[in-house]
């Protein structure tokens, strides 16, 4: 099973994650009164992370997919988790590599502090 796992992260597209059971357990757990839309608001969450990660596929590598998907800690259970965990990998735009060589550059949203923009 694990094995499956790593070569699936290692192909050429993200994984198949069944969106319909992820909402509907995320149905379960809300208030009877706002099952439908705590379901609807969750399909629409998981077709977004997954519309982004057929789009970045490619672009991660094949350790950040590996460690994602397979045996490396995490073996995700919908689209938002697997694509939030591949953002956090190096290189990820969620990534601390991604701000320090943003600091490293210089190439920050805030002006240095003392410094007006």
């Amino acid at each position: 099973m694990i094995a499956a796992l790593v070569l699936i992260a290692l192909a050429g597209a993200p994984p198949a994650v069944d969106a319909g059971q992820v909402c509907r357990d995320a149905q379960a757990s809300a208030l009877p009164e706002d099952a439908k839309v705590a379901f609807d608001s969750c399909v629409r969450d998981e077709q977004a992370a997954r519309d982004k990660l057929k789009a970045r596929w490619p672009h991660y590598s094949a350790s950040a997919r590996a460690a994602c998907v397979g045996d490396g800690g995490g073996v995700a259970a919908s689209n938002v988790e697997l694509w939030t965990c591949l953002e956090m990998q190096p290189g990820g735009s969620l990534s601390l590599q991604s701000s320090d060589e943003d600091a490293a550059s210089g190439s920050s949203a805030l002006p240095p502090r003392g410094k007006k923009p």
